[in-house]
């Protein structure tokens, strides 16, 4: 008889906040397995349906006095027991195989490992990103109080609290998966049995298109957060330098942002301090349907990150690059990580993680000549399939 598993996630925001799941159960059931996925979000989300598997979506936060809900989340954990009682009241634990846990950092490990003691089940936790991850920037501190003094004490507390718990989590887990091999390396102190099963792409979704275009367009379409975490520097400093050279025509170039609101002030004040204002363009997200068109008449796709250091960030590789690998268009790093993401951008050679503006230029001049002479860019990377989303699901089910 096909196993039956009951999947726990933080967050799905059709189609794509958590296409690692998606991808995850549409494969899973396409293999004969009876699937059942429940997810939380802190947003007002419309919830997930699909010909595939059981999707059932709540919202802790989905209520009036979000405040009181915060402090009631992080000092008495009253989010997971919610979750938890939202499981039982849906469906019989006891008739599944196993739980699946997919998550950031800590919600929903709890609620996992309440319900594998209570109906003596396996789990096995995905962790996608872990505290750690940050070094000792802060990153993830929410500023839901009006006291930055009362977050910042709440986040330590909450920080150290559930890090304790996680931990404890992970040692009862049958595997444990993570996405990085610097995430691996830190998880398998507390499980010996801890997997890298890289993130990826989904071959439907992204795939190479060549499109012959009128500009040579360097683009990003993503998140930013903040321009030290995603440096884009060495970028408009190699630009500048080439089209100060005559190396570029500047009517040729177009240097193209879709992001966050906070990160378009920065980066147009940004533009405009390197000289290059008249041939940026900095908006808004696009739609979804959107975003294939873009990558495939882009030139260069810019990956944004930074240097990977004892007290910083580590381990931190963007959806960004997977999409890059699937259109199979040239990859420019800034600033290289000099860690897991510089690493796996050699070894499948989808373009340059840059430490400095020379070895930039070089690139985008390279590139450049390519668009001049073809109309576009195509970049042949290596053990590609390997970042499938097909290929992760199959290395899940081995451990299922």
């Amino acid at each position: 008889m096909a196993k039956r598993i009951l999947i726990l996630t933080d967050g799905i925001d059709p189609p794509a906040f958590a296409p690692r799941v998606v991808s995850l159960c549409r494969y899973l059931c396409d293999k004969g397995y009876q699937c059942t996925v429940f997810s939380d979000d802190i947003q007002t989300l419309t919830p997930f349906s699909a010909d595939f598997g059981e999707w059932y979506h709540t919202s802790y936060y989905q209520t009036n006095g979000s405040k009181l809900h915060y402090l009631k989340d992080k000092l008495l954990g009253a989010r997971e027991k919610a979750f938890q009682a939202f499981v039982e009241q849906t469906v019989s634990v006891s008739q599944y195989d196993l739980i699946f846990c997919s998550t950031c950092y800590y919600f929903p490990l709890q609620t996992v490992y309440r319900l594998a003691h209570k109906y003596h089940l396996p789990y096995i936790v995905d962790l996608r990103d872990i505290a750690e991850q940050w070094g000792n920037v802060p990153f993830m501190t929410h500023s839901s109080l009006p006291f930055q003094w009362a977050n910042k004490v709440i986040h330590k507390l909450f920080t150290a609290f559930n890090l304790e718990r996680r931990n404890k989590i992970l040692k009862g887990a049958a595997h444990v998966v993570t996405i990085s091999p610097w995430h691996r390396d830190v998880l398998s102190q507390y499980n010996p049995n801890t997997h890298l099963i890289y993130n990826g792409f989904d071959q439907t979704d992204f795939y190479p298109k060549d499109i012959v275009s009128d500009k040579f367009i360097l683009s990003y379409a993503g998140k930013i957060y903040n321009l030290s975490f995603r440096d884009p520097r060495l970028m408009f400093g190699a630009v500048k330098d080439l089209i100060d050279r005559g190396d570029i025509q500047r009517e040729s170039i177009e240097i193209l942002f879709h992001t966050d609101a906070a990160a378009i002030t920065e980066l147009r004040q940004l533009s405009a301090a390197y000289g290059l204002k008249d041939v940026c363009r900095i908006e808004g997200y696009i739609p979804r349907q959107q975003l294939l068109p873009l990558l495939h008449r882009s030139s260069i796709l810019m990956v944004l990150t930074c240097l990977s250091t004892p007290e910083g960030s580590h381990g931190i590789m963007g959806t960004k690059f997977y999409e890059a690998l699937g259109v199979e268009k040239p990859v420019l790093c800034v600033r290289s990580d000099e860690e897991c993401l510089a690493q796996v951008i050699h070894e499948t050679k989808a373009g340059l993680a840059g430490s400095n503006v020379e070895e930039v230029e070089a690139f985008i001049l390279d590139k450049y000549h390519e668009w001049k002479q073809n109309g576009y860019t195509r970049q042949a990377v290596q053990n590609k399939q390997i970042f499938t989303r097909q290929y992760q699901s199959q290395q899940i089910e081995a451990l299922l």
